[in-house]
Parts: structure tokens; C-alpha cells; sequence
């Protein structure tokens, strides 16, 4: 329940903000559930049931259907910040947690204009494509929920460990979910680095286990690792209501990373995930941390 929840209507907001949310990712719902401090935990239920409204409103359909939705949605978002106020009983719980948290508007505002971009994402050509999709879409994203933390805001250095973070989750993500979304016509890796190793499209559609892709892997594997090592800086400015949850987000980050650089190419012929024994260790130790 929110906070400062001022009547039974706003309460059941989160309540659908939380169904949310656990139906779209149980397992991240749990872990919330778990390890974030009750004062800050439905804020950050109603800033990733707004997340996930709105990657469905991108994603799900044609993108003649989704349009029209994702144009709704935005004008709906837009004026609830100016207003208040929204149909949408996700996004009442979202505008209450933005007011009560003084979360800054333009992370908002910022994630809805690259998700729109996203519709028509056709690939990265550069390095410095991805760099500026991290930038514009992954960094807002993440800051939705690690900004809530600060009433108003964290400073230039807790972003700056944000901005690591946010960039090596994306890569991670880009890894583990290679497979499903080369199936859906989409390549995440920069074309540059296929051309420069030689690896083309099809040798990853056909999940090929030869000598470039294991580097073209390899590399990316090393890129994400630092980015989530430089992260680490995070720890030493998180509040204590949402110190656990973080530190178990980036020792889960990294044990899927090592699941990945160990099955090598097999990330072109299946998803990797956490497996069990790991992750359930690691919600162990944090449950049990005062």
C-alpha cells in the first residue's frame, strides 16, 4: 500500500498497479515484494507497472494498431503530469508515486520519446548508436525506478553509476534474449562489430558456433561486465530502503553474465536465464540482512 495514500481509490490504484506488475514479471514482483523497505516498495510497484504498460502499448500488435494506442497513451501520460489526473488506473498510482517521490518529469517525458522511436527501431549501425539508445531510453527507463530513492532526485555521481548500470542490463539484456529476438526480426548488436569480425545475420539466425561469433560473443560479454563492474558504485549512494534490492539486481546481473560467457555461442541457439540455486541464494542472504 502507498503511503500517504490519502483514500481507499488511490490504494486500490496500487493494488491494480501491483497486478500488474506481478503478472508481468512475478519473479522481479517477489524480489521487490522481499527486499525493498515497505516506505519506498509501492512506489517502485507502480513505476515498473507503468514500465510495463507502456512496453506493451509499444510492442504488442501491428504497428498499425499499436500507433493509434502508443499516441493515446503518450497524450494521456503527458497531460497527467501537467494535471494530475488520468483514466488509467496504472497510471493514478504512477502520477501519486511521481508527486509524492518529486520524481523528476523528464525522465518521463524522455522514456516516452525513445520508446516512440523504438517503433520503428531497425537495428544499431554504430557503437554510438547504442551508446545514444542507452542514453535516450535505457538510462530514463532505469531512472524511473532508482530515482524514487531521492525525493527530487539523486545527484550527477548516483547517475553517473545509474548510467553504468543501465548500460550494462541493456547489453545483458541484448545477450540473453538474443535468440527470441532475431526470431522477431530484430538485431540489437551493433552492425559494425558483425562487419568487423565477419559474422553475418544469418550466421547468428542460424545459431552458428564458429570462431567469430564466439568472439563477437566474447567482446560483448567483456563490455557488459565492465559496465555492471563500474556500477558497482551504486552501492555506496543507495538509501538503506532500497540497498538490498540493489545489491541483489547486480549480483543477479552478474551471475546471468556468467551464465552466458560459460554457454558462449549457445546464446544464438536458446535464451539464458538465472537458473535456481544461484538466485535463490543470493534473495537468501539479502532477506536475512538487516
Amino acid at each position: 500500500m502507498a503511503d500517504g495514500a490519502p483514500d481507499l481509490d488511490l490504494r486500490a490504484d496500487y493494488s491494480v498497479a501491483a497486478r500488474v506488475f506481478a503478472r508481468r514479471i512475478l519473479a522481479h514482483y517477489a524480489v521487490v515484494r522481499l527486499l525493498v523497505a515497505p516506505s519506498l516498495r509501492p512506489h517502485l510497484v507502480a513505476a515498473y507497472a507503468f514500465l510495463a504498460r507502456t512496453d506493451d502499448l509499444a510492442d504488442q500488435g501491428p504497428l498499425h494498431e499499436r500507433l493509434p494506442r502508443w499516441r493515446a497513451w503518450v497524450r494521456q501520460v503527458g497531460e497527467g503530469l501537467d494535471g494530475g489526473r488520468a483514466e488509467d488506473p496504472v497510471l493514478r498510482a504512477f502520477l501519486h508515486t511521481v508527486a509524492v517521490r518529486r520524481l523528476p518529469h523528464h525522465w518521463v517525458r524522455s522514456y516516452l520519446d525513445a520508446t516512440a522511436e523504438e517503433l520503428h527501431f531497425t537495428g544499431f549501425a554504430t557503437e554510438a548508436d547504442f551508446q545514444r539508445y542507452v542514453d535516450r531510453l535505457a538510462l530514463p527507463a532505469l531512472m524511473l525506478v532508482e530515482d524514487l530513492q531521492f525525493e527530487g532526485g539523486g545527484d550527477e555521481q548516483f547517475r553517473s553509476g545509474c548510467r553504468s548500470l543501465a548500460e550494462g542490463l541493456q547489453r545483458l539484456d541484448f545477450l540473453t534474449d538474443l535468440k527470441e529476438d532475431l526470431a522477431e526480426g530484430r538485431l540489437y548488436l551493433p552492425q559494425e562489430d558483425l562487419e568487423r569480425l565477419g559474422v553475418t545475420r544469418a550466421a547468428l539466425e542460424e545459431g552458428q558456433d564458429s570462431p567469430a561469433v564466439r568472439e563477437l560473443v566474447g567482446e560483448t560479454c567483456l563490455r557488459t561486465r565492465k559496465a555492471l563492474t563500474d556500477s558497482r558504485s551504486l552501492l555506496d549512494s543507495t538509501q538503506p530502503e532500497l540497498l538490498r534490492f540493489q545489491r541483489a539486481l547486480l549480483d543477479l546481473a552478474e551471475h546471468q553474465l556468467s551464465r552466458v560467457e560459460g554457454t558462449g555461442t549457445s546464446v544464438t541457439r536458446r535464451p539464458v536465464g538465472y537458473g535456481i540455486r544461484r538466485p535463490l541464494a543470493i534473495l537468501y542472504r539479502e532477506w536475512r540482512r538487516p
